[in-house]
């Protein structure tokens, strides 16, 4: 039996002791798996309460019972579902008896969802929504992952491609009659078709990378000399002792990392070594690796001390660094400020807490509103870009080609560009992004 037609089961919930446990079975054996377990299958649909025994008659528990018939199922397969105590023996013991059954076998990771998609019940975006669902830590991932999932960007790619192979059957028509003049008002039709088309796709390809910056999360950078407090602040934003601070200078030698949520928005903050000159070989290999996290970063936040002399001079340098999209801070008002700060400056004062509240403000206004759709198709991530971009190519080169001369040749670019759209949904050359999307499941998904 190929593993495409085995029954597949799996725990589809975390492992571990918890008060309730749900094992998933699908595939054709699954509405015989209760009757190896000493029990009945449910009518679809409904729920039954019944004890489980292993194959000597010992009671493992008593669970409910699911049963949903095919196609009626999120697989497509009949599936049954037990929802058992949590308990580790428990979930051992009926893992232990599914896998003795002859014909079934523990699922691969991503294997339901795999198989949903080859049953027609969901598409290569709603895969990558699903999974995108799982992995949701704020509400604007979960909110984008639904909005993905309801058809945010398969319905307008959906639309784009039938529009290109209505473009493209016009032209099929040109190729067989190709002794005939081309009309027109044919040549006009197509041309506009396809340059509304590229209008509308760049439209959403211009979207700032909004889509797989809030699925990924925004890095921000904290860039500044030695003991200026930028890790105070990174332990203050977090709300917790996450770097270690100390009053010698050159505490930080590595980058330290948090996961925050910012407005909803998935933030990166990382905090690195202290920018200055004449140092040893491990500390400069840390101011390193600070500037290049500041280079890779989507916002860096300059924080210099305002008492020093130098803080001025220290920030042009900084900020060429940083770049435009970057924060000033001002560190150690309360030690009065050296000269007058720039307009853009955010003056604060670690050691009693001042202006922070301010801050935390602005960086979130930063964030929220350069991560805010402005588009109603969500790119999410760097596959259907450039499957968009190579559709563009696609329709480009279709109209730089003679339409008069060879239709044929304009016609092959824009079979292309409806290819590079059907990738997108998984309608066409699905089977290479598969393994790489459902690898990153659960075994129970």
């Amino acid at each position: 039996m190929g593993r495409e037609t085995d029954t597949i089961f799996a725990l589809a919930t975390p492992p571990g002791k918890s008060a309730i446990a749900v094992i998933r079975i699908s595939g054709d054996q699954a509405a015989g798996v209760p009757d190896a377990l000493a029990a009945k299958c449910p009518r679809p649909g409904c729920f039954s309460l019944q004890t489980l025994s292993d194959g000597s008659g010992a009671v493992i528990d008593q669970a409910l019972l699911l049963f949903m018939a095919a196609p009626r199922s999120s697989t497509g397969e009949d599936v049954v579902e037990i929802h058992c105590h949590g308990g580790v023996a428990v979930t051992r013991t009926l893992l232990g008896v599914l896998a003795s059954l002859s014909g079934l076998r523990p699922a691969d990771a991503g294997e339901f969802t795999h198989r949903m998609f080859h049953n027609g019940k969901i598409d290569l975006l709603g895969a990558e929504s699903l999974a995108d669902i799982i992995d949701a830590d704020t509400h604007r991932q979960l909110a984008q992952a639904w909005s993905q999932m309801r058809g945010a960007l398969r319905d307008p790619v959906t639309a784009w491609r039938q529009a290109v192979i209505k473009i493209a059957a016009e032209l099929e028509a040109v190729i067989d009659f190709p002794d005939e003049e081309i009309p027109p008002s044919v040549v006009g039709s197509i041309s506009e078709g396809a340059k509304t088309l590229i209008a509308e796709i760049s439209g959403c390809l211009n979207d700032n990378r909004i889509g797989e910056i809030i699925r990924d999360g925004v890095q921000i950078t904290l860039l500044g000399p030695v003991n200026v407090g930028k890790s105070t602040l990174l332990n203050r934003i977090a709300n917790r002792p996450v770097a270690i601070v100390s009053d010698e200078a050159g505490t930080t030698r590595d980058l330290v990392s948090v996961s925050l949520d910012i407005g909803g928005v998935p933030v990166i903050l990382t905090d690195t070594a202290g920018i200055r000159q004449n140092t040893g070989a491990v500390e400069a290999e840390g101011i390193s690796r600070a500037l290049s996290a500041a280079g890779d970063a989507d916002y860096t936040i300059i924080v210099v001390d305002g008492s020093s002399d130098e803080w001025r001079g220290e920030y042009e340098s900084l900020a060429e660094i940083a770049g435009p999209e970057h924060i000033l801070v001002v560190n150690k008002t309360d030690l009065g400020i050296v000269g007058m700060p720039p307009a853009n400056a955010l003056l604060m004062s670690f050691a009693d807490d001042c202006g922070f509240d301010e801050f935390l403000d602005h960086l979130a206004a930063k964030v929220v509103r350069a991560n805010s759709a402005h588009t109603s198709a969500i790119i999410t991530r760097a596959r259907h870009r450039q499957a968009l971009e190579a559709t563009i190519r696609g329709l480009k080169a279709g109209l730089a080609v003679s339409l008069e001369q060879t239709p044929e040749l304009v016609a092959e670019e824009f079979r292309s560009a409806a290819t590079a759209l059907g990738r997108i949904t998984g309608e066409i050359d699905a089977e290479d992004l598969l393994e790489s999307i459902f690898s990153s499941f659960c075994i129970g998904k």
